[in-house]
C-alpha cells in the first residue's frame, strides 16, 4: 500500500520541480519461516524536475520540446523482522524527453523517449580465493606441479562490488559496480518510446513500447491506450501486450485510471 503527497512549484516560465513524500506498507513476510516477521513500514522521497520550451512556429505546425527527470524511492533500507536482512527499495532514475507537434487548435501529437536506471547495487559474482606458493610459475594452483596451498577462502567477491552499503552510497555505486563492467552496466538501462494524439484536448489515443535486457528481467511489451477528459474528470485506460520470450505476468494487463482536477484551468496553447 502506498500513500503519496506531492508538492510542485513552477520556478520559472519554463522549469518546474516537485517533491513527493511516500508512506509504504509492504506485507510480504513469510510468517511460517520467520516467527517475528511483520509488515514493513517505510517512508520514501521522490525528487523531480520538468522543462518545456516556448511554442515554436514551424512551416506547417507549431512545436514544443519537453524534458524531465525523476528520482524515486529515496530512503534507507528496510527489513521485515528484527534480525533479518535489510533490503534496498527500488530507487529508480527516469530521464525523458519529447516533442509536441501542435498541428492546429484541435490536434496535437506528442512523441516521447525515456530511459530508466535502478540506483541499487546489483549482486556481485562470488568465487574462491586461493593463496599458494607458485612453484611452477604458471599462476595456476596445481599440486601436481609442486604448488603449495597456503589458504583458501570461499564466497569472495571476484567481480563487482560489495552490495552491503548504505542506500545513499548504493545510489552512486550503482553506476559502476556491475560484475561484467561497462557492457553489463549498460544492460541495466531500460528504454521506452511513446506516442500520444489529442483531439480538442478531450479524446486521446496512445501507444508505447518498453524494452528491458533479457539478462536483466526481460520485460518487453507494447501498450495501447485511450483517454477521455470532461471538465474536471479524466478517464484513462490501457492494455499491455507482452512481446518477451519469457512468460510474463504482465501479459494482457488492463489498467484503468480516474483523475479529479480541482482549481482553475491553466493552458498555454
Amino acid at each position: 500500500m502506498l500513500f503519496d503527497i506531492t508538492y510542485s512549484l513552477r520556478l520559472s516560465e519554463r522549469i518546474a520541480m516537485g517533491i513527493t513524500g511516500r508512506y509504504i506498507r509492504s506485507d510480504l513476510k513469510l510468517q511460517t519461516a520467520i516467527e517475528d516477521a511483520n509488515a514493513a513500514n517505510s517512508f520514501a522521497v521522490d525528487i523531480s524536475a520538468y522543462y518545456q520550451s516556448e511554442e515554436m512556429a514551424m512551416s506547417s505546425f507549431d512545436g514544443r520540446w519537453r524534458a524531465g527527470i525523476n528520482i524515486s524511492n529515496i530512503r534507507p533500507k528496510l527489513k521485515y523482522d528484527q534480525t533479518g536482512q535489510e533490503s534496498f527499495l527500488p530507487t529508480n532514475m527516469a530521464l525523458g524527453a519529447g516533442f509536441a507537434f501542435i498541428l492546429d487548435e484541435y490536434n496535437t501529437i506528442g512523441i516521447t523517449a525515456q530511459v530508466n536506471k535502478l540506483l541499487v547495487p546489483p549482486p556481485p559474482r562470488y568465487g574462491t580465493e586461493t593463496t599458494f606458493d607458485d612453484v611452477s610459475g604458471d599462476g595456476v594452483y596445481n599440486p601436481q606441479d609442486g604448488d603449495v596451498l597456503i589458504s583458501q577462502t570461499n564466497n569472495v567477491i571476484v567481480e563487482g562490488k560489495d552490495p552491503d552499503v548504505s542506500f545513499f552510497k548504493g545510489m552512486f555505486q550503482s553506476f559502476g559496480d556491475a560484475p561484467g563492467g561497462i557492457s553489463e552496466e549498460l544492460q541495466e538501462f531500460t528504454w521506452a518510446l511513446g506516442a500520444e494524439y489529442w483531439f480538442r484536448d478531450v479524446f486521446a489515443f496512445r501507444a508505447g513500447y518498453f524494452n528491458e535486457n533479457p539478462d536483466k528481467g526481460a520485460r518487453q511489451f507494447f501498450s495501447l491506450g485511450a483517454g477521455f477528459k470532461y471538465t474536471s474528470i479524466n478517464i484513462d485506460i490501457s492494455y499491455l501486450i507482452s512481446t518477451s520470450k519469457v512468460v510474463s505476468p504482465l501479459e494482457g494487463t488492463l489498467r484503468f485510471g480516474l483523475t479529479f482536477s480541482f482549481g482553475d484551468e491553466y493552458d498555454e496553447y
